[in-house]
């Protein structure tokens, strides 16, 4: 595995959307962070579908349907360059012929649309669904092994692998409802990681062999469930900044294990990721309400090298069906974004779109480009997966207490007595020392099996 000890981005100035040191070709017309962001949008079937046996036929269908509409779009608004994601739903991994049936029909439409002038790539997360029985088996399972059999029936018509996995969150949900650091340190430090490392390795030995892009991770079920859970006030915006760093450190372990990127869109801490190994990323804000609130509408998208909308449901709307919409909202984005840096005028720009949030969000502030550089060091520092778990929420709150001490963040009343829970939480991980690991193994010992993470 890779260790990164130096960052591959060297000053804030250049952590900026459109570009990164390390390009990725996902095409041969496609090539993310080598000057021009790229829309990624991404759809699904209407809520309450039903996908069974006896409607598959009919959901390969509608899939087919959503993928030529989407790509009749960027025809007719001349949209050389997209991403197109398919995120399978459970029963699409649950039965990897499903699966692959849709990203087929995806790949025929876009096929079909290349030699109209439309270029486009295919990105396919499989749905982690290791998780189906708690404690979950994430490496004996019969879901572990439909995981790694639908990445294999999907990869022929993918360019892009990605998945948003699990493991640790069956601990970090715990945790995070008790507003216990230390157990979301030890869930995403020492669980989460190890079971990225299980998970990334072959991921990568998939793609590498099919010719395909890993693409990367995402803390969403840690990171973005603590932004909900903030968002619902039932944590303090403050912890669920400091999760957020902490998700960067987890999801890095993705990239050492071979992952290239563009990683995922819900991954939040992808600035980070961006700073530390130079990788494209995908991210998604203001574009993404149409799939779930946040307060990082704008700053979000200071440092994408594509843009999503996260996940919108098939609708009909007056503009017409909502894949459709979404992707041309999101080149109206990209558009903007791409004049700014043929003008010179990209930091700028960046700039303006950071600080449009973060006075007002924690969660904003850290995702600030200053703020994930910060981060970012924190992390290299140490190659102790745990440790820099901690480094990463330590500085998150430095960055907090310093803009809040000089007045360039507002943090709500409510949450001043949380604040100091927090500091007495971090005091007692670092009085543990080298027994922290230990210490949380035991406490939330009744809902994980440690033989699944490799403990033992």
């Amino acid at each position: 595995m890779r260790f990164f000890s130096s960052l591959a981005v060297p000053e804030a100035r250049a952590l900026v959307f459109g570009v990164c040191p390390n390009p990725v070709r996902v095409t041969p017309h496609i090539t993310v962070g080598s000057g021009e962001t790229i829309p990624e949008v991404n759809y699904i079937l209407p809520h309450g579908s039903e996908v069974s046996a006896s409607t598959i036929d009919d959901v390969v269908t509608l899939y087919a349907r959503m993928a030529e509409g989407v790509l009749e779009r960027a025809y007719d608004l001349g949209i050389a360059k997209l991403i197109i994601e398919i995120e399978l739903v459970f029963e699409l991994t649950l039965n990897p012929s499903w699966g692959a049936r849709v990203i087929r029909v995806t790949r025929e439409a876009m096929d079909r649309y290349e030699a109209k002038g439309v270029h486009s790539a295919l990105r396919t997360t499989v749905a982690d669904i290791r998780d189906r029985v708690r404690p979950p088996r994430l490496r004996t399972s019969d879901e572990t092994r439909l995981v790694f059999e639908c990445f294999e029936a999907c990869a022929a018509d993918s360019d892009i692998l990605s998945i948003e996995s699990t493991g640790g969150k069956e601990v970090s949900d715990d945790a995070l409802l008790n507003c216990d650091i230390g157990g979301v340190l030890f869930a995403m430090g020492t669980l989460g990681s190890n079971d990225m490392e299980f998970l990334w390795t072959k991921i990568c030995k998939i793609a590498d062999t099919y010719g395909k892009v890993a693409g990367g991770d995402a803390a969403c079920g840690f990171a973005n469930t603590a932004m909900q859970l903030a968002r619902k006030r039932m944590l303090p915006t403050v912890f669920a900044a400091m999760v957020r760093a902490v998700g960067a450190a987890r999801s890095l372990v993705a990239i050492e294990c071979g992952a290239k990127g563009p990683d995922k869109d819900c991954a939040y801490e992808g600035p980070v990721l961006k700073a530390i190994a130079g990788i494209p990323i995908a991210m998604e804000g203001k574009s993404a309400a149409c799939a779930h609130s946040s307060p990082v509408g704008n700053v979000a998208m200071a440092c994408c090298d594509t843009w999503s909308n996260e996940s919108v449901p098939f609708v009909q709307l007056f503009g017409g069906f909502s894949p459709e919409v979404s992707l041309e909202q999101l080149w109206y984005d990209c558009k903007l974004m791409n004049e700014a840096t043929r003008s010179g005028d990209a930091v700028r720009v960046r700039d303006l779109l950071t600080l449009s949030d973060v006075r007002t969000s924690a969660e904003a502030l850290v995702l600030a480009p200053e703020s994930c550089m910060r981060i970012a060091k924190a992390i290299i520092s140490t190659p102790d997966r745990l440790q820099r778990a901690h480094r990463a929420a330590k500085e998150a709150l430095a960055i907090i207490d310093e803009a809040a001490g000089e007045g360039r963040l507002s943090i709500p009343e409510v949450e001043q007595n949380w604040i100091g829970m927090i500091r007495a939480g971090m005091d007692e991980f670092e009085s543990l020392g080298d027994g922290a690991a230990a210490h949380y193994a035991k406490q939330y010992a009744h809902l994980f099996v440690p033989s699944e993470y490799g403990l033992t």
